[in-house]
């Protein structure tokens, strides 16, 4: 999914397969073992959204996108679309069906290690609000209550997590040193990469 407009982006994070699949499965554990792809995409958005503002810092690493149907995190929409990484996909295949009719299902007992008790609090958080509007109503709530989203028409923008902590009340000596240390945890992460 790339944007057709580029947009500067001040923060963003490392992208960690092994906790998008977790927090995939999580949520796919509470929902009878399938997931429904828009559904599912907005519950991880909001997770993420809701360990940015406590945190300074998201549960999947993913980079967040404003897409006409609301706000979604883009690698793990791809994933649920069969496109990604050859690592990303044969990881995410190990674990999830095929969509289909917009579906995905566990196919084995998941591997929660990877994430934490908090983060864990966050994905049902979201998993609990998401379920509290009817689900033809979700993009247009999503599109007013998430006011970091703005319309893409028809493509995907890309959304600066900048603005979703200032919007949270974060100072910008605040932002300045989350932005810092993803930052520096991208720069040891690229060093490890190369050992």
């Amino acid at each position: 999914m790339e944007a057709n407009q580029k947009r500067t982006v001040a923060i963003s994070f490392v992208f960690d397969i092994r906790k998008a699949i977790a927090a995939t499965a999580f949520l796919a554990e509470r929902e009878a073992g399938k997931l429904d792809m828009f559904l599912s995409i907005k519950m991880l958005y909001l997770a993420d959204k809701k360990a940015l503002e406590r945190w300074g810092k998201t549960v999947t690493g993913d980079r967040m996108v404003s897409m006409p149907q609301g706000p979604a995190l883009s690698r793990i929409y791809n994933l649920f679309k069969g496109q990604g990484t050859v690592d990303d996909l044969r990881e995410w295949k190990g674990n999830f069906s095929a969509t289909v009719g917009n579906t995905i299902r566990l196919l084995k007992s998941p591997d929660l290690g990877p994430l934490s008790d908090e983060e864990k609090e966050v994905l049902e958080d979201a998993r609990t609000e998401i379920h509290s509007v009817a689900p033809y109503e979700v993009a247009e709530w999503l599109h007013e209550s998430c006011p970091e989203w703005e319309d893409p028409h028809g493509s995907s923008r890309a959304i600066d997590p900048a603005v979703i902590l200032r919007k949270a009340g974060r100072t910008d000596q605040e932002i300045r040193m989350i932005e810092q240390s993803s930052e520096e945890f991208k720069q040891i992460e690229k060093v490890f990469s190369h050992l």
